[in-house]
């Protein structure tokens, strides 16, 4: 009888914890429809935002003014306990390649992806608990692969690496193997501690960092969460001097490890590499809807790592590694942005430039003579459009360049998110971590959304330049034809809508995609049609 007793009480105590104590929580999941409505929530409400990155777990850091949609209409109770997360489940189709940007973990293939996001948080104190995996199924179609140039890749790699003066590699994957596959990752799951000040957790969480929406040139939502720690504030805090206010500020660290994909090389030693970031992120009192801020990160192969390298922020003490056994290298590739992110609450308007530099500037000469080189940036604006009906329109219009300046003629410098010692590239489980179009890029993005109390309904357009860095090197030879001619280039048209319901959201994104000389190869055209239908159940919903 004991037992029974003590086994009843058990349920019964597991029973209260999840249906009192039941809390909201915030998850913006990487894929979603919901992105796009996340960021007009930062663009209507003032003070909300942090300062230079966004979390995927929490995004705003005070409560919504203004929503139309109520489940986003205020920041997460303080209460203690746990809840479940809604369920969400996404369909994606690829009729022709592979093709998804920003969708964290998962990977779309050609053919048919099947995605499921569920799990819980548990909240007491100052501590949480967030687990939120990502489990997707790939039927992984075959499509022609680019040739394979690069012998000592695999097949199923990135072929157009830079080949200046050294053969560079990237675990850039075209295609995860042969056949159909499940994976498995944590997705946005973290422990953390949190006080009004400070903050430091642990997890695999998606950051971004930087204003930019689709192509975050230093860290994006492209690839999966790596296993991370990150510290910094909590929060925007006051700078005070003599009773003088300075402003606000924010800044946060981050220490990982990143893996190789089982799809790039047969070195072993060379599948773990240690990242490190930060971002600093500083608002005038004079302007404060005005952000500056800094971000930069650095990484190598976990083989140089050594303990002096968790202040390579700050100082660099490695001395490099010999290469070719007569050049000594720099162990460590890195990349620093400058950013400017601006609103003008009265108008309902962001503008945005984000400016980025790769590895070293050399001395500082070169620095002030030459600050082109190795530059890329990232800029763009949102704006909104209220109507007396209670609708909102909302536009937004993004342009990147990643492609090399001419100082690459003459001086070393290598296509964003590739370097001569860290194989990998900027990558994670065979994805980039940066913008998702890749080093040697361009995009133009254009977007327009009409958005209701129950509905959003969209059209977007996309156009890519894929890898001009590559393609300026190739080997063209004589009687061909024009170099402008065999430019990779991508042109979409998108068309979104997504109804709401009281327990329930269902959503769909169709995308028509054109592809120009793909593999550089004149004439290899290919249509493919993308369609992502997305399906959320709410669990703990609240009037």
């Amino acid at each position: 009888m004991n037992n029974i007793l003590i086994q009843k009480l058990f349920f019964v105590s597991i029973f209260l914890m999840f249906s009192i104590h039941l809390i909201k929580a915030q998850i913006d999941l990487p894929g979603d429809l919901e992105n796009e409505y996340v960021q007009l929530l930062s663009l209507k409400n003032q003070q909300i935002n942090h300062l230079g990155y966004e979390p995927s777990i929490e995004p705003f850091v005070d409560f919504l003014e203004w929503s139309l949609w109520d489940r986003f209409s205020s920041k997460m109770n303080v209460k203690e306990g746990v809840t479940l997360l809604d369920l969400g489940f996404k369909t994606h189709i690829n009729s022709a390649y592979p093709r998804g940007y920003n969708d964290g973990p998962t990977w779309l293939g050609r053919g048919l992806t099947q995605e499921v996001n569920a799990g819980m948080r548990f909240k007491k104190g100052r501590l949480s608990m967030t687990f939120l995996p990502n489990i997707f199924y790939s039927q992984n179609l075959f499509f022609e692969l680019a040739p394979q140039i690069k012998k000592d890749v695999s097949p199923f790699s990135y072929q157009f690496a830079n080949k200046s003066s050294v053969s560079y590699r990237i675990d850039w994957v075209q295609q995860y193997g042969e056949k159909a596959f499940v994976n498995f990752h944590l997705g946005q799951s973290e422990l953390r501690y949190h006080d009004s000040i400070f903050t430091v957790g642990f997890g695999t969480q998606n950051f971004k960092l930087g204003p930019a929406i689709i192509n975050p040139i230093i860290l994006s939502r492209n690839a999966g969460g790596f296993p991370s720690v990150d510290i910094g504030t909590s929060q925007p805090l006051p700078i005070h001097l003599k009773n003088r206010d300075l402003g606000i500020f924010e800044t946060k660290m981050i220490f990982g490890q990143l893996s190789e994909s089982k799809y790039f090389d047969t070195y072993p030693e060379n599948n773990m590499l240690f990242f490190t970031g930060m971002t600093v992120g500083y608002s005038p009192p004079f302007l404060p809807d005005l952000v500056l801020g800094f971000n930069k990160v650095l990484y190598k192969q976990n083989k140089y790592f050594t303990p002096l390298d968790l202040a390579a922020l700050f100082w660099i003490f490695d001395q490099g590694v010999n290469h070719d056994s007569i050049l000594v290298k720099d162990s460590f590739d890195q990349m620093v942005s400058l950013f400017v992110d601006w609103k003008f609450p009265e108008a309902d308007l962001r503008i945005y430039l984000e400016w980025a530099k790769n590895d070293f500037s050399g001395d500082f000469t070169r620095i002030i003579t030459e600050p082109e080189h190795g530059r890329a940036y990232t800029l763009g604006l949102e704006k909104a459009f209220d109507f007396p009906t209670g609708k909102v329109l909302y536009f937004m219009m993004e342009h990147s360049n990643l492609v090399r300046n001419q100082s690459w003629l003459y001086r070393a410098n290598p296509p964003y998110y590739q370097h001569i010692l860290v194989d990998q590239g900027y990558t994670h489980r065979g994805q980039i971590l940066g913008a998702g179009i890749g080093g040697g890029s361009m995009s133009q993005f254009l977007g327009l959304s009409l958005y209701d109390q129950k509905s959003l309904l969209g059209i977007d357009f996309q156009a890519i330049r894929f890898d001009d860095d590559y393609f300026l090197e190739m080997d063209h030879g004589s009687g061909q034809q024009e170099l402008y001619n065999r430019h990779q280039n991508e042109f979409s048209l998108g068309l979104k809508y997504q109804r709401r319901f009281q327990k329930i959201s269902v959503g769909a994104k169709l995308v028509n995609s054109f592809y120009m000389n793909r593999y550089y190869i004149l004439g290899n055209n290919e249509y493919n049609l993308s369609l992502n239908i997305q399906c959320k159940y709410f669990l703990n919903q609240f009037k």
